[in-house]
């Protein structure tokens, strides 16, 4: 029952969204599969807007089938629609943001949808107007969806690194304390 908790269906988007999805069964890859999310399985997302192949790994997938994904990451990556195109493995529960936006355009049915990830290029546009509109110097139209994503994920990194000092600090304050303690005994 915890399984299905994860796995969407994913009959409400359009063909054209679907053919960018692939599945691992076995030693290949699924074109359009029925499900995705799937705990035991591995998936390839192909986010055209950032230039990036997704690798989505199931909590419960098998180490295998990623390594058969980043394969085939590898080998589409040198195809013409897809070539130079980078990959990332991510692993359920630690999605960064600019995945999130593809799961909720599953989650959401968006059947205006041509390719996952394309509601994320509309909002960054929605931005760029309300930018124009108040005569910013700094346009986001300028900075590519590949430096955004970048940014975002050093931003992220040094958020992690940040609570990771701050817990140190206090556990060496801790110790600290407990030393002198002692010497005060």
């Amino acid at each position: 029952m915890k399984r299905e908790k994860y796995k969407r269906e994913i009959r409400m988007a359009s063909e054209k969204y679907t053919k960018y999805i692939y599945k691992v069964v076995g030693e290949n890859i699924k074109k359009n599969p029925e499900t995705i999310f799937d705990p035991q399985e591995v998936y390839l997302i192909i986010d055209k807007n950032m230039s990036l192949i997704w690798i989505w790994a199931g909590a419960k997938s098998r180490l295998f089938h990623r390594y058969i994904a980043s394969s085939w990451a590898g080998k589409l990556k040198s195809k013409k629609p897809f070539y130079n195109f980078n990959y990332e493995l991510i692993k359920q529960g630690r999605e960064p943001e600019e995945f999130k936006v593809i799961v909720s355009e599953i989650d959401e049915g968006r059947m205006d949808l041509d390719y996952p990830g394309e509601s994320r290029k509309l909002k960054i546009e929605g931005k760029k107007i309300s930018l124009d509109k108040v005569n910013s110097k700094i346009s986001k139209e300028h900075i590519s969806n590949k430096k955004i994503s970048t940014i975002k994920s050093i931003l992220s990194e040094i958020k992690e690194m940040q609570m990771h000092i701050q817990y140190s600090m206090q556990h060496i304050q801790k110790r600290i304390n407990k030393i002198n303690t002692i010497l005060d005994t």
